[in-house]
């Protein structure tokens, strides 16, 4: 079997390729990476030196059609819907389009202007062929197309369209959790869309339209990791970081939100200095893009007496302070390692919160919603994959500064629930799916099959 991989993002290279869930297809089948040109701006990674264990080669981006297919779902993301996720989305999208793009495509998104607008668009698309992908195809004559994307990028709206005329089955994998409620910029539906679990295949039918029977739960590939044993002891990490090995151990993890992350950190300090929670140690661990939140720098440069900087987190904050704003793309084993050694998790709305519940550890959501300086957060705040973690009595929630050190308080005594982890495994259910079996051998099973089933509409 030929697949071509199609991958466009830094943050998809960290989860797909990073993780090596693809080597099991490799070693079974004839894969080829596409990437954007070289020095495109969603991939800063050198390509080359990437551990692919497969030829790549690059495609141009078609901006003629790229612009023509992101103004149709911007005018789509403003058309009126009811219901608060849609209200939020509509006003998370004008912060980010300005008022007066945000002015021409409401007026677009109007009912009998947009269904002509929608029209005119399809149109305009068939006059400028993207004659590069369709000479690509049929070089590299595949029997499967993959793309694991954020369900918006510069291939996907193409690849739906190249797909549907080659008759060449497209598999879309969705690479993070809010993926299907609030990226979603396909215009039409590939043949497949692999999500995480019961929530994102819920979303993915109500949100993007996918037929039930073409969404599947697959799990999350950068997850796959957590699956292996740590690389190091509780013992290990206390001693790398300088912790009493009977004390509780505290993760706050940040988020991308533009919180004030350094205040809640002393907030926690200043209530163990009071005596309010114990023997226990803060280890700080930044979101590996959100720059330690509002004013990052001045977590390094703080005389602390209860928090740790996470080890292998240190070198992106020291970056940090001098100013660089630069992605960073931590190993997820990493990850893996500090989840199973801590004890509890805090963190202002951060896909980490998952994370460490699937390593059945405590978790709590910090909602600082009086920050209003932190306009990232007020608008994510009411998006809909995290409605039904609020919901959920096993993901403690603290709304407001008020709330956070009895909410901590409340987190930590749940370490002394034995039942607890196991409640935790089946909330998580809900989220993120589990299997016996790796990630990657099941991809290789689920595209056989897909491609055996297509390949009579293929040579039709």
């Amino acid at each position: 079997m030929k697949a071509l991989i199609f991958i466009e993002h830094d943050v998809v290279i960290r989860h797909f390729v990073h993780s090596r869930v693809f080597a099991a297809f490799i070693a079974a089948h004839d894969v080829t990476f596409v990437f954007p040109e070289p020095n495109y701006k969603r991939v800063t990674m050198d390509v080359s030196t990437l551990d692919l264990g497969a030829p790549y080669r690059h495609l141009t981006v078609h901006q003629a059609r790229l612009v023509i297919w992101k103004r149709l779902f911007q005018v789509d993301l403003l058309r009126w819907r009811p219901g608060t996720l849609f209200a939020a989305l509509r006003t998370l999208h004008r912060e980010m389009i300005g008022p007066k793009a945000t002015a021409l495509y409401t007026v677009l998104s109007l009912p009998g202007i947009y269904k002509l607008f929608r029209l005119i668009s399809f149109a305009r698309v068939r006059t400028i062929p993207f004659t590069e992908l369709d000479l690509l195809i049929a070089e590299e004559a595949p029997d499967i197309l993959i793309h694991p994307s954020v369900l918006e990028g510069v291939y996907i709206n193409d690849l739906v369209s190249a797909s549907k005329a080659t008759g060449i089955p497209l598999a879309v994998i969705m690479n993070s959790w809010d993926n299907p409620c609030t990226k979603r910029a396909m215009v039409g539906t590939p043949d497949w869309l692999l999500v995480w679990g019961p929530q994102t295949r819920k979303h993915a039918i109500d949100f993007v339209g996918m037929p039930p029977d073409r969404t599947l739960m697959f799990g999350a590939a950068q997850f796959d990791v957590y699956r292996e044993p740590p690389r190091i002891t509780r013992a290990e990490f206390c001693a790398r970081h300088q912790i009493d090995p009977g004390a509780r151990i505290l993760l706050y993890a940040g988020s991308s939100k533009g919180t004030d992350e350094f205040a809640h950190l002393t907030a926690i300090e200043e209530a163990i200095d009071q005596g309010r929670l114990g023997n226990t140690v803060i280890v700080y661990r930044p979101h590996p893009w959100g720059l330690g939140g509002k004013g990052g720098e001045r977590i390094l440069d703080h005389s602390w007496r209860h928090l740790r900087i996470e080890t292998s987190m240190q070198a992106y904050l020291e970056s940090v302070r001098r100013g660089d704003t630069t992605m960073s793309f931590p190993d997820y084993r990493d990850t893996h390692d500090v989840l199973s050694s801590i004890d509890a998790l805090v963190s202002p709305l951060s896909t980490i919160i998952l994370e460490g519940a699937l390593h059945n550890k405590p978790v709590l959501s910090f909602l600082p919603i009086e920050e209003t300086g932190a306009r990232h957060f007020q608008l994510a705040l009411p998006l809909k994959h995290f409605e039904d973690m609020f919901n959920m009595p096993e993901f403690l929630v603290a709304r407001g500064r008020a709330e956070l050190i009895p909410g901590i308080k409340t987190l930590l005594s749940r370490l002394d629930d034995d039942d607890f982890a196991e409640r935790s495994h089946k909330a998580c259910a809900h989220f993120v799916a589990s299997f016996d079996r790796p990630y990657g051998e099941r991809l290789v099973e689920f595209c056989e099959s897909v491609a055996h089933i297509a390949s009579p509409r293929k040579v039709a």
